[in-house]
C-alpha cells in the first residue's frame, strides 16, 4: 500500500509539472511547429548580446506579439470546412414498388448542408482533398509581420546601477536605447484528405465519421536590425557565413530562419443526424457533432480539446433546393490557446456556424452549388496592427552620448501585437457534383472563397472528391 501510494504521489507531482513547463524552453531544440516562431533565431532565444554583455535582447516580446498566429493557426487547422459526409445519393421510399430507390433529386451540397439522410442500412463512403494556403491573420498579410523588440526599463544593471529605458551614459546605460527591429515572414500549408463514412440507422437517422489526414509545412523567415540609437556599437550579431558580407563587427543586420513540416491524422469528428420533419419536399434535421482530439495539437494537426456542436438543417428538394443550416460550437481547453511560454491550458472560442445556397439540377447527372459557408468566433485571440515609437537617438554621436547634446525626436516604428475580440470568416463555395455513371459513384469539385478577413485566411481553397453509395 505503501509502495503504491508513493507511486500515485509521484506520477501526480511529475505531471503537475509537466503541465506548467514552457513548450519551447530556451536551449533544447524542438520538433514541433508550434516551436517553429519562437525558435527561428535559435534555441538560444536571444537575438544579440553586447559587447560586455551589459543587455540582452530577447525574443519574449516577438513570441507575445505573434502569439496569436499559433492559436489562429491550431484552431484553423481543427476547424478547416469540411464536406458534407451525407450530401451524395440519397435513397427514398418508393410506394409503387416498395422499396427504396436512388432519388432522381440533385446531388445534394457541397459545403452545405441538407435535412435528407441517406436512407436505411445505406452506407456511403466518400474522400476529399482540400489545400489551404494561408497569406492573411486577421486583414495582415503574412508575408510582413513586423515586431520592435526594445529593452524593458530596468532590465539590466551595470556596476549595480539600474538602467532605466531613457538611459544615458552619465550612468555607462545608453545602450538601453538601442532597439532592433524585425520583420518576419511566416508560410503556412496544410494538405488535408478526408475519409467519410455515413450509415443509415434508420430511414430519419444516420451516423458520420470524418477522418482527416494532414500535412502541415510551416516556415519562418525574419529579416532583424540592430538599430544604434545610442551610437555605442555595443551590439553585434554573430558573424556566420559571412552573412554581413564581412569579417568586421559591428553586424547590424541578420536574417534567420526555421522550416518545420508534420503528418498525421486530425481530430476525428462524428455526427449524429435526424429527420424531425420530413414534408413532401421540405425537411427539418437536427444533429450534432462530436470532435475528438486524436490530432498532435502541438504540430497544428489538430485542437487539443473536444469540441460539440449541436446544429439544425432545414432543405427543400426541388430542381433548385434551398437549404439552411446554424449551429454552436463549444469546445474544451487546450495547450495551443494557452500560454506556450508556460505551458499552461485555455479554453478555445466558441463559435456559431452557419451555411445557406441552393444546389441547382442541371441534368439527372450534373449538379450545381452555391453556398454562403462562415463562422462567428467569440473572444478569440487575434493580432492587430500598432506602432513602437523607439527612445531618441543620442545626438552625440562620438559614442558617449552626453545628455547636454539632448537626443533625436523618436522613431516610430510599425509593429503587431496580440489583442481579443470577436470576428466573423465568411465565405462563398461554387462548385458541381457529377455522376457520370447510371452507378451511385459521384464526383466533386469545389471552390472556397473568403469574403471576410478574420481570422486566418487562404484565398482560394481548392476541392476534389469522390463518393460512393451502397
Amino acid at each position: 500500500m505503501k509502495r503504491t501510494f508513493a507511486l500515485v504521489t509521484f506520477c501526480a507531482i511529475s505531471s503537475a509539472t509537466l503541465v506548467g513547463q514552457a513548450l519551447c524552453p530556451k536551449d533544447v531544440p524542438s520538433d514541433k511547429l508550434i516551436c517553429v516562431i519562437p525558435q527561428a533565431f535559435g534555441i538560444s532565444q536571444t537575438l544579440a548580446v553586447g559587447s560586455n554583455n551589459q543587455s540582452q535582447f530577447s525574443l519574449d516580446t516577438l513570441n507575445r506579439s505573434l502569439s496569436s498566429l499559433n492559436s489562429s493557426t491550431a484552431r484553423s487547422s481543427a476547424l478547416l470546412p469540411l464536406a458534407s459526409p451525407s450530401s451524395g445519393i440519397t435513397f427514398l421510399w418508393d410506394p409503387a414498388a416498395k422499396i427504396f430507390a436512388p432519388s432522381t433529386d440533385s446531388l445534394g451540397p457541397i459545403l452545405g448542408e441538407r435535412a435528407d439522410t441517406i436512407g436505411r442500412y445505406r452506407v456511403s463512403l466518400g474522400v476529399s482533398y482540400q489545400l489551404f494556403q494561408f497569406d492573411s491573420l486577421d486583414g495582415i498579410s503574412l508575408k510582413h509581420l513586423p515586431v520592435v523588440i526594445t529593452q524593458p526599463p530596468d532590465s539590466s544593471s551595470v556596476g549595480g546601477r539600474t538602467c532605466a529605458i531613457n538611459g544615458d551614459n552619465t550612468t555607462q546605460c545608453a545602450y538601453i536605447r538601442d532597439v532592433i527591429t524585425t520583420n518576419t515572414r511566416v508560410d503556412l500549408r496544410v494538405h488535408q484528405v478526408t475519409t467519410f463514412i455515413t450509415f443509415g440507422l434508420t430511414n430519419r437517422l444516420d451516423v458520420s465519421v470524418a477522418i482527416p489526414i494532414e500535412n502541415v509545412r510551416m516556415g519562418a523567415s525574419s529579416t532583424a536590425t540592430i538599430v544604434d540609437n545610442a551610437h555605442s556599437g555595443i551590439f553585434s550579431f554573430p558573424i556566420v557565413d559571412n552573412v554581413c558580407g564581412s569579417d568586421t563587427s559591428p553586424c547590424l543586420t541578420n536574417s534567420f530562419s526555421n522550416v518545420k513540416t508534420a503528418s498525421g491524422i486530425g481530430d476525428i469528428t462524428v455526427r449524429v443526424k435526424g429527420t424531425a420533419f420530413k414534408g413532401e419536399r421540405a425537411g427539418l434535421a437536427l444533429g450534432v457533432d462530436i470532435r475528438t482530439p486524436t490530432g498532435d495539437a502541438l504540430n497544428f494537426l489538430g485542437s487539443g480539446a473536444a469540441g460539440f456542436k449541436p446544429f439544425v438543417i432545414w432543405s427543400y428538394r426541388s430542381r433548385v433546393s434551398p437549404h439552411v443550416a446554424v449551429g454552436y460550437e463549444t469546445n474544451g481547453s487546450s495547450l495551443i490557446a494557452g500560454d506556450i511560454s508556460e505551458g499552461t491550458k485555455a479554453r478555445l472560442p466558441g463559435q456559431l456556424t452557419y451555411s445557406a445556397g441552393a444546389d441547382v439540377w442541371v441534368t439527372k447527372r450534373l449538379t450545381a452549388n452555391v453556398d454562403i459557408v462562415g463562422e462567428e468566433v467569440f473572444q478569440a485571440e487575434r493580432t492587430k496592427r500598432t506602432t513602437t515609437t523607439e527612445p531618441g537617438a543620442c545626438l552625440d554621436t562620438s559614442g558617449t552620448c552626453d545628455p547636454a547634446l539632448g537626443f533625436a525626436p523618436p522613431q516610430t516604428d510599425p509593429s503587431v501585437s496580440p489583442s481579443t475580440g470577436t470576428f466573423n470568416t465568411t465565405n462563398s463555395s461554387v462548385g458541381i457534383k457529377w455522376r457520370p455513371f447510371r452507378s451511385n459513384l459521384v464526383f466533386t469539385a469545389n471552390g472556397l472563397i473568403p469574403l471576410t478577413h478574420g481570422g486566418l485566411r487562404s484565398k482560394v481553397v481548392p476541392l476534389v472528391g469522390i463518393s460512393y453509395t451502397f
